[in-house]
């Protein structure tokens, strides 16, 4: 898995490409959205649209970030989600937990509109 990142606004995008799968590259994932919330960088949106496969332990890095951003009142949101990674989060009905859009333009303006 390769991680970039941008910032629009006080939201930090961050684009995740291959496989969302554990492992160390999950670990960095993990360890800047920490990052991000000693910054003070608590919305954060995550770019899947080249994510190719993710399995239990990648449901799980995400749970876990959603988990830590939601305790220092912010929050995850997902975008452009491919269906092969779409279908495990509706199989573990995480797609009601974690908000899911399919522009990042509405993924960052959600946190305006306190969605």
């Amino acid at each position: 898995m390769q991680m970039k990142e941008e910032k629009k606004d006080n939201v930090l995008i961050v684009h995740l490409s291959g496989e969302l799968m554990g492992g160390e590259a999950t670990l960095m994932f993990q360890k800047r959205i920490d990052e991000a919330i000693r910054e003070e960088r608590v919305n954060v949106v995550v770019d899947m649209a080249d994510v190719k496969w993710m399995n239990s332990a990648g449901l799980g890095i995400l749970m876990a970030c959603l988990t830590t951003l939601r305790g220092s009142d912010g929050d995850l949101r997902l975008v452009n989600v491919p269906e092969r990674v779409r279908r495990p989060l509706e199989i573990t009905k995480l797609d009601g937990v974690i908000s899911i859009f399919n522009s990042m333009k509405d993924a960052v303006q959600s946190f305006k509109e306190g969605a």
